[in-house]
């Protein structure tokens, strides 16, 4: 016959795990409250932030043109910012994602994503008392490396292909990118000298740049700000594609080539498409490096070689000298406004994306 279990006595162990059973609830209930009131408190700030900006923004006559050439100034610096950071980041993502032996990406990985660490102020002092004068007296030089760099790659890779014994691919799998550097160092040092021989006649005048600071010194140097970004997210989306694909599609007969340009980057392209635009949305927001080294001239000018100023680069300069009320301070609070929602629709765009990535990848 079974007893009740309402005779049994409450043993004071029992009380005591009751009672810590109640504190504790009540602790991760309190806990799940603030966090709600947190995540509550940072939605309200993110919209009343450009609620603000809007409502106490007064802008006088004229303000559009005003504006205008800042919005310019900020995508010109960005695109050619990305123009250093996609080659850059997405092909290092690449070669340590699918290509580097272990080892190297062990070691790889950690150093591109320290860089981000570096000061933009210092990137900028950089930029603007290295950088600039070498660009201005180099430029062809630089042109010139340029021009002839995918094609010193492709010969390369073409003579690897051709000449290397199946013993030494299979010796430096992982690490062929170490044979790249002495084809690359010895192209360096022929762009140089054919920066000189062609530096005096016509393209060296059409080429030389009017001012030491313009949009090419801001691509090279905010690209190299914006690549650990893309390099982190794309590189970690590539990894992300289970190596099953790409072995499947090896053991078929495909290159690792051909496996990763019609399989992985496929299905990795939501999570690339993230990086690009959160770089973008980077390269838009960057204020140092513009205001240090892009000479900070309005100039509806595409041309690399030119000048500009950017949105946050005008603001960091005028705020402090704008007096409240004035047309100028609504211009400037205007201003910060359309950067607002630039790079919070860039943001938004990026994380959809890489929510569809993460989608993607459960599925498989």
């Amino acid at each position: 016959m079974s007893v009740p279990a309402s005779t049994y006595p409450a043993t004071p162990l029992a009380l005591r795990f009751a009672q810590r059973a109640r504190l504790r609830a009540r602790r991760e209930r309190w806990a799940r409250r603030g966090l709600a009131a947190a995540a509550a408190l940072l939605g309200l700030l993110v919209m009343a932030m450009p609620l603000f900006l809007l409502a106490s923004a007064n802008a006088g006559g004229g303000w559009r043109d005003l504006l205008l050439p800042l919005l310019a100034g900020s995508i010109k610096a960005a695109f050619y910012a990305l123009l250093v950071a996609i080659p850059l980041g997405l092909g290092s993502a690449i070669w340590c994602a699918r290509f580097a032996a272990p080892p190297l990406r062990r070691l790889l990985k950690p150093l591109f994503e320290v860089f981000e660490a570096v000061p933009a102020v210092v990137l900028g002092l950089i930029a603007a008392l290295v950088l600039a004068p070498w660009l201005a007296r180099q430029v062809l030089a630089l042109a010139v490396f340029l021009a002839l760099l995918p094609l010193t790659l492709a010969a390369c890779g073409s003579a690897w292909q051709r000449l290397a014994s199946p013993a030494w691919r299979r010796r430096m799998q992982g690490r062929e990118s170490w044979l790249l550097i002495p084809p690359i160092l010895l192209l360096a040092g022929l762009a140089l000298q054919l920066g000189v021989w062609l530096g005096g006649g016509a393209v060296g005048a059409l080429l030389r740049p009017a001012t030491p600071w313009n949009g090419l010194v801001i691509g090279l140097m905010l690209g190299l700000a914006v690549m650990p970004t893309v390099f982190t997210l794309a590189e970690e989306a590539l990894f992300g594609v289970p190596v099953e694909l790409a072995s499947a599609a090896q053991a078929l007969g495909a290159t690792r080539w051909q496996a990763l340009w019609r399989l992985v980057l496929p299905v990795a392209a939501p999570g690339v498409l993230a990086a690009v635009l959160l770089g973008f949305s980077r390269a838009l927001g960057e204020t140092m490096i513009v205001l240090m080294a892009s000479g900070n001239t309005p100039l509806l000018e595409a041309s690399p070689l030119s000048g500009l100023r950017s949105i946050a680069a005008n603001l960091a300069l005028e705020a402090p000298e704008a007096a409240g009320g004035s047309a100028h301070f609504g211009q400037l609070l205007y201003s910060a406004l359309l950067l607002f929602v630039l790079c919070l629709v860039l943001n938004t765009l990026a994380e959809m994306v890489r929510a569809r990535l993460r989608r993607r990848l459960a599925g498989l």
